[in-house]
């Protein structure tokens, strides 16, 4: 184990995306239960008050980010790089497949209440939705879902770890509530 905890450490020092445990178990050709021993000694490792890193688990996978207090300090000392953020259009179509899915793009036209063709194709060109299957309906529709590279960009591990439409429905009312009682 010992000759192994270094070798997964550079691997996920590495990488600029999560790394799943299959590539992990087929690139040594070791038991699940050793490859979760290693991430486990490396996540304790890491979450100490001393280092400013962390082994998180994202989309399936395993990556080494800076702990999210250090936010300030990274900006100063390397400016602020954003990555590039999607539009509101793009993050409301993404919601819909991401709860709805899989789902046609007619049937998040009529949510949204418009045409969502350059929405469709900035997502699936960034990998965050892809098209599987049709559906059983006349002209048989692509089918689009969520991919990896969503869970990704929102550093989660699955789909349920999104709010239920319930809280996002309460929290909005409580969100106009609020803004009527700022307002008299």
């Amino acid at each position: 184990m010992n000759n192994l905890i270094p070798k997964i450490e550079a691997i996920l020092f590495s990488a600029s995306e999560p790394i799943s445990k299959e590539k992990f178990l087929k690139a040594f050709g070791i038991e699940r239960t050793l490859l979760m021993q290693v991430i486990e000694f490396l996540m304790e490792r890491y979450n100490t008050p001393d280092s400013g890193i962390q082994l998180v688990e994202i989309a399936d996978g395993y990556q080494i980010l800076t702990k999210p207090h250090y936010v300030d300090i990274l900006e100063k000392f390397f400016g602020n790089r954003k990555i590039s953020k999607l539009s509101v259009p793009a993050l409301e179509a993404l919601a819909i497949i991401a709860y709805k899915q899989p789902v046609t793009r007619q049937e998040i036209e009529e949510i949204r209440g418009v045409n969502c063709d350059g929405v469709i194709k900035t997502l699936l060109d960034r990998e965050l939705i892809n098209k599987r299957g049709h559906a059983e309906l006349p002209g048989r529709p692509s089918l689009y879902y969520s991919t990896k590279k969503f869970l990704n960009y929102f550093k989660i591990t699955s789909l349920k770890e999104l709010p239920s439409i319930e809280e996002l429905t309460k929290e909005e009312q409580q969100e106009e509530l609020f803004d009527e009682n700022a307002t008299e």
